[in-house]
């Protein structure tokens, strides 16, 4: 718990140390009835109960139950909002460090795991702060004063109400390695269930259009079955052993009543202390399984807190240079890169001049997508150097370096926001006037006005009221609206109908203004005019130069544009 709380209250301890006080002061309140009924007790048996001290101790016992019932009320408020608050700089943070994380990150780690992580985590740690921390906090303060009270009474009896505490700690520490073992199998297993969840929600329209809901809805059932099959594996195994310590607390009892029998009949003690001893001892006890509860609920969510510690250790991209570039280019010297040990490029040698249109052509899997990434640094290569106006950008700011580029992909990612939201992501303090000025340019403007909000219209998850073309330009649109001075242009017209297709080349000509084209291109005919062209053929660069230059003296490049052109004419046969 103590990790946990640390990694939380990192920014700000004074509202975990405002929370924990606040819990002791309800104990200390919480302890007056204990005390009033020692009084009272010894009042009785002693035969000098009168109705002056009724009066004195209903007055005590009404203050002392008003003091608590405020501090319970405020101990209830200001940890849940404190709790909130620190939560809330948490979740600010992690999503601050996910944001600088590399690329490589986000494609060793699925969506169901990330997200559960980010957010099931953190949330199992909120209750950890709102609920048990109070609550132990209050438990231990109140445990300490009832054993400090029975020592007070007879030390005796007091070393026999304790004499069972080592075994059931020994106990414990025996649930909270099964926890913390069991606990992280659980954890996996509910990984893999939101991962495949997920999966089977973002798929049903490919698992419905090849007939294959049954099977995934029974691979999704059989990972649900593994969760159910993991939890009932935890508490079986826990149970037992939280039902073993808290027999050796129940033993405690015993103990104190045979020590006080003993001490009774030898008449070292009278009967009033033994009765008194045994009421008082039994609340300790109650307090001591709340707490071995709350103790094992703690190690549990604990390993969420380790979970997300776990991002937050992760290495950051580095750099923190913010120059004034004089100019663009962009130089990669002897760069080689690999994902998860596989190479794929290998030292690249490339120079890309300001204000030029240059295109990366070559076979799947030939490098183009990769070379595009470690100039947004996406991602940073294993060896050698990319300059950008003569630096490396790897001592240069990441967000720096993106505020240089803008990129149109294939496929288009849009927020569940609406269309003029969608477009002033590219540049956030836009006005009005310049998102629906980058609408115009971008040929999005006449199908906005048609939709029933207009540029209010919410776009809807996964963009499902918007044609791809519709999609594409509103993509454009947030570039055009960034208006940085490198644009990457991922085979941007790839899957479009030929009339959308000619919206958007229109669209992409205003975007290309005096700027640097970096361009990704599987159709050759559209990068033909291409200042230069850059051949990628497993992982290295294979010939650059024009288009005529690599009819002329590459065999590879000569042999994709006759496919190309000898596909042109395919068509469907009966």
């Amino acid at each position: 718990m103590i990790k946990t709380i640390a990694l939380i209250t990192k920014n700000n301890k004074l509202r975990i140390i405002q929370t924990a006080l606040i819990s002791t002061i309800e104990a200390v309140f919480g302890f007056t009835p204990l005390i009033i009924l020692y009084f009272l007790l010894c009042s009785m048996i002693d035969g000098t109960f009168t109705y002056n001290k009724l009066t004195l101790y209903s007055i005590i016992l009404g203050i002392g139950t008003i003091f608590r019932g405020s501090f319970s009320y405020l101990n209830v408020t200001v940890s849940r909002r404190n709790g909130t608050l620190l939560i809330k700089d948490l979740r600010l943070r992690i999503g601050e460090h996910i944001r600088k994380l590399s690329m490589g990150f986000f494609d060793s780690h699925d969506v169901g795991e990330l997200s559960m992580k980010v957010l099931d985590n953190i949330n199992k740690m909120e209750m950890i702060l709102t609920m048990l921390f109070p609550e132990i906090i209050s438990a231990f303060a109140m445990s300490i004063l009832v054993a400090g009270s029975l020592f007070f009474i007879e030390p005796r009896m007091a070393f026999a109400t304790i004499i069972t505490m080592p075994i059931a700690l020994y106990i414990m520490t025996w649930a909270k390695n099964i926890m913390i073992n069991r606990g992280r199998e659980l954890y996996k297993s509910s990984f893999r269930l939101a991962d495949s969840l997920l999966e089977f929600l973002n798929g049903i329209k490919y698992i419905k259009s090849f007939s294959n809901s049954q099977k995934k809805l029974n691979d999704l059932i059989e990972t649900m079955d593994d969760f159910r099959k993991n939890s009932l594996k935890t508490e079986g195994t826990l149970s037992p052993v939280m039902v073993l310590a808290g027999i050796f607390i129940d033993i405690g009892i015993v103990s104190v009543v045979l020590m006080g029998s003993y001490l009774l009949i030898g008449g070292s003690i009278s009967p009033k202390i033994f009765i008194i001893f045994i009421i008082i001892s039994s609340r300790f006890f109650d307090i001591l399984k709340s707490l071995s509860v709350n103790y094992i609920k703690v190690k549990y969510l604990g390993i969420a807190g380790k979970s997300v510690n776990e991002i937050l250790e992760l290495k950051e991209t580095e750099g923190t240079d913010l120059p004034v570039f004089s100019n663009r280019d962009i130089r990669f010297k002897n760069v080689s890169f690999a994902y998860n040990g596989t190479n794929v490029l290998n030292k690249i040698n490339l120079d890309i001049k300001e204000n030029t249109m240059t295109a990366f052509v070559g076979p799947s899997g030939s490098g183009k997508t990769t070379l595009a990434n470690l100039i947004c640094r996406f991602y940073d290569p294993q060896s050698g150097t990319i300059l950008m106006d003569g630096r490396d950008i790897r001592k240069i700011d990441p967000e720096h370096i993106l505020r240089q580029t803008s990129s149109v992909f294939q496929k288009v990612f849009l927020f569940n926001y609406t269309i003029f939201n969608n477009i002033k992501i590219g540049h956030p303090g836009a006005s009005e006037n310049e998102v629906i000025d980058a609408a115009k340019k971008s040929n999005a403007h006449d199908f906005i006005m048609k939709l029933p909000d207009a540029y209010n219209t919410m776009v809807g998850e996964n963009a499902v009221n918007l044609s791809g073309g519709e999609q594409q330009r509103i993509s454009i649109a947030r570039a055009i609206l960034k208006n940085a001075p490198i644009v990457i242009l991922d085979e941007a017209t790839a899957s479009l109908d030929p009339e959308n297709e000619l919206f958007i080349q229109h669209a992409i000509s205003n975007l290309l203004k005096n700027k640097t084209i970096i361009v990704i291109a599987h159709r050759l005919k559209t990068i033909k005019n291409a200042d230069k062209i850059v051949l990628l053929n497993r992982g290295k660069i294979e010939a650059e130069g024009s288009h005529e230059f690599l009819l002329n003296n590459s065999e590879l490049y000569q042999s994709m544009w006759d496919k190309q052109n000898s596909a042109t004419g395919w068509i469907i046969g009966n």
